[in-house]
């Protein structure tokens, strides 16, 4: 049985949520939209990076708890996110399971509430041919799951998502935190959900050799996934002087995530969750300042 979206009522507010990805670590972003939804916070736009737009998927929806409910009923289903899924289907993250049986039989998706969102949500992906950031907004979320599948579609672990006259994969070699984007639309207010704590700092791509294999139609791309830490590590620089100028407001893990990619542990994916909830708890009232100044 499904109920009612959670913003039944309610008016977007006038600022940017900006979502990293990072696969199971999105537990952590998880636990920050649920308490947002809880305490009636809906942003006006959603842009988000491979898992950070499976989370706004549902925040659009006004889902409370479906992304922790999903990813800890399932995480140790081959179907659902494995190295067997990848082996049996071409996609770690299965794309028929997730974004198919899951949302349309076992865990129907309210796809009316997402339609009549006063949220909008864009997907980053990145493009293979252009080795450029694509960013697509939703209109209707069923016609247009392909974005999302191409948003999570981890590169090496995943087939090639075409949609539009794209070749598509996950967000995170072009745009791993698209603050810029979002800056770009001109809403004035930015809050941030980072997967890793501050000071963290990328290191090189350690399959770039297996993916210029791979990849070796799509130089564009092979130059993002090799300089992908350059760009990541300049981001998050970026975002530290954003936040120091009150012009961003960043909600991040306070220590480092030890939950896996492909994280089997119900306890650890619950506890992640737990951060995340608690972190935008203890920031709430700060939020609230940010947001009316």
């Amino acid at each position: 049985m499904m109920f009612g979206p959670a913003y039944s009522g309610s008016l977007a507010t006038p600022v940017n949520l900006v979502l990293e990805g990072g696969a199971m670590r999105g537990q952590f972003t998880a636990g920050v939209l649920d308490f947002f939804m809880e305490q009636n916070l809906w942003a006006q736009n959603v842009i988000g990076t491979s898992a950070g737009a499976l989370n706004g998927f549902h925040y659009v929806a006004g889902d409370i708890g479906r992304t922790c409910y999903l990813n800890t009923k399932y995480c140790r289903d081959w179907r659902y996110l494995s190295m067997k899924s990848f082996a049996r289907t071409g996609n770690a993250f299965g794309v028929e399971f997730a974004f198919d049986t899951i949302p349309n039989e076992l865990e129907p998706f309210n796809f009316d509430a997402f339609r009549a969102s006063p949220v909008t949500l864009t997907s980053v992906a990145s493009n293979l041919e252009t080795g450029e950031a694509d960013y697509f907004t939703f209109g209707d979320p069923k016609a247009n799951i392909s974005y999302l599948v191409a948003s999570s579609a981890i590169p090496l672990l995943s087939k090639i998502v075409e949609v539009d006259g794209k070749k598509l994969l996950d967000g995170g070699p072009c745009d791993s935190v698209p603050i810029l984007y979002s800056l770009f639309t001109g809403v004035k207010k930015h809050i941030v959900v980072l997967t890793r704590e501050e000071g963290y700092i990328k290191k090189t791509e350690k399959t770039m050799a297996l993916a210029r294999q791979v990849y070796s139609d799509y130089p564009y791309f092979l130059e993002r996934m090799q300089y992908r830490h350059v760009d990541y590590n300049r981001t998050y620089r970026l975002l530290s002087r954003l936040e120091a100028e009150k012009k961003v407001f960043i909600i991040r893990p306070r220590k480092p995530v030890n939950v896996s990619a492909m994280e089997k542990n119900v306890d650890k994916l619950l506890a992640l969750y737990g951060d995340g909830y608690d972190e935008a708890a203890n920031s709430w009232n700060a939020i609230q300042e940010y947001l009316a100044h």
